[in-house]
């Protein structure tokens, strides 16, 4: 079977590259499976995931300009791959994924991966026009699911990680943490405003954030003018996952929108309890409501800071939380997604 994977560059650092690099690699490792990496972007800067040396991976080398002058000639060097190579399934996603599976040339059965609330994505023109054009569409959340009405078949398959953490976090720990790329979605701005009322009452508490992005400027001033510079820490990106989410006792999230979150689900596997807006759509489903942790009304504030106290003010709470989402949690295990996309090729496939 010959999957190719289209996406748009895998330059950058988050959970959508990390995860797609995560697939690859297991299913590169699977017999009678061959692996292509299709790459769209003309990117200048390395893959930042490491990728199986039995990836097969091309590169389109298209030009990003603004005014959408970039479409032609994707949809052309698209064309021309899909004439000269074989196909099996190929999954598609984001933005450009859409535009190819609505107006590109196939061969083999098509898949489009929602990775975001797709409410929220932009050229929602382009993501009804692709549903009428692929074979199926696979979402992280039920919720996101109901969208795709007008697609053939839809599947929803969570995201997974990887993480076997053999740090666990000391429920003693006066440190919340936060994971993510610094950009407008995950409103690290909000976050900061909450921390500035929960260390009213909360002097002696550190909030630890990991992850870089263009909105760095943007939170660097909030913490100034909130001066919380000792109370609040940004340590960029890392690698060593474990070993940042076990730093803190609590994990907190303000997104304004998700797909699946990793973080949540990493987090959680590494024994935090987790405190995080509802937003659209993928912390309902992975939360449970102070059993795991608290899921608060994406308009409530004061909601979040009172049940984040909660978790500060209790160790008890803390670590009963914790264990509880660590059970939780398994269910999002490699084996056990990976099943269910496995399963779903072979289904295409017949």
């Amino acid at each position: 079977m010959t999957i190719v994977y289209v996406i748009e560059k895998m330059s950058g650092i988050g959970g959508m590259e990390r995860i797609f690099a995560d697939k690859i690699n297991w299913l590169c490792k699977q017999n009678g499976i061959e692996l292509t990496l299709l790459l769209v972007w003309k990117d200048a800067h390395p893959i930042k995931y490491p990728i199986d040396e039995r990836v097969n991976i091309v590169k389109l080398e298209v030009p990003y300009v603004k005014g959408g002058l970039f479409y032609p000639l994707a949809l052309y060097r698209y064309n021309q791959f899909v004439k000269k190579t074989k196909q099996d399934i190929t999954v598609l996603c984001w933005v450009m994924g859409a535009f190819l599976g609505a107006y590109g040339h196939h061969v083999g059965k098509t898949i489009y991966e929602s990775h975001l609330a797709t409410t929220m994505m932009k050229h929602q023109w382009l993501i009804n026009k692709m549903q009428y054009h692929v074979d199926t569409v696979v979402t992280l959340t039920t919720h996101d699911a109901m969208n795709f009405n007008k697609a053939p078949n839809v599947q929803v398959i969570p995201n997974f990680t990887l993480l076997n953490p053999a740090l666990t976090p000391s429920y003693e720990s006066r440190h919340c943490v936060a994971l993510g790329r610094f950009v407008y979605q995950k409103d690290y701005p909000r976050m900061i405003a909450i921390w500035k009322k929960v260390t009213e009452s909360h002097p002696d508490w550190i909030l630890d954030i990991w992850g870089d992005g263009a909105d760095r400027p943007i939170i660097e001033q909030c913490i100034k003018e909130a001066q919380l510079d000792d109370k609040v820490v940004l340590h960029g990106n890392t690698q060593e996952v474990a070993k940042a989410y076990t730093s803190g006792s609590i994990y907190l999230m303000t997104s304004r929108m998700e797909g699946s979150p990793l973080v949540l689900i990493e987090a959680m596997t590494c024994g935090l309890p987790v405190v995080a807006f509802n937003c659209p759509y993928g912390p309902q489903d992975v939360i449970q409501h102070e059993k795991t942790g608290y899921l608060i009304p994406y308009d409530n504030d004061k909601a979040y800071i009172e049940a984040l106290s909660a978790l500060m003010d209790n160790i008890d709470l803390r670590k009963q939380m914790g264990n509880a989402a660590k059970t939780v949690v398994s269910q999002y295990s490699c084996e056990t997604i990976m099943q269910k996309w496995m399963n779903l090729f072979q289904e295409l496939s017949q």
